[in-house]
């Protein structure tokens, strides 16, 4: 179930796999460092909330944190699954939602660092609106 922010129990849904294909897509596009595709691929009112507690709002100001985090440290992803699911809302509106998990590796300071990643994130229309990124940092001794 997802919570809404009135309390409602909302039930989750199977959702169309070709939001999962959209977001491999995506994440690709970030391997990539394919700014451009990004851009095309994000709602015009995208939104995402980072693990940092950085609001990223638009499409420009998403390329503009990408570019920075990019040429900082060089992240790199590789998917671990990706779940396709919706909700109805209590407008009656049917969100298209992908869950997804991905190994994240970037160079700090010459070093390599390892995190896990969960995404949470909104397609509607065939393009990403919302995403939430949650982190964990992967310890050396795993």
């Amino acid at each position: 179930y997802e919570h809404s922010s009135t309390g409602a129990k909302l039930k989750i849904y199977a959702g169309d796999l070709a939001t999962v294909d959209i977001w491999g897509a995506y994440v690709k596009a970030h391997n990539d460092r394919d700014l451009d595709a990004i851009h095309k691929a994000n709602a015009g009112d995208f939104k995402g909330w980072a693990p940092n507690g950085v609001i990223v709002d638009g499409p420009a100001a998403h390329a503009a944190f990408l570019k920075d985090w990019f040429a900082a440290s060089s992240p790199k992803w590789e998917m671990k699954y990706a779940i396709a699911n919706e909700v109805l809302g209590e407008d009656g509106v049917v969100q298209q939602w992908v869950t997804s998990g991905a190994t994240v590796t970037s160079t700090i300071d010459g070093k390599e660092v390892t995190s896990e990643e969960i995404y949470d994130v909104r397609i509607e229309n065939g393009k990403v609106k919302n995403m939430f990124v949650a982190v964990r940092a992967v310890i050396p001794a795993e």
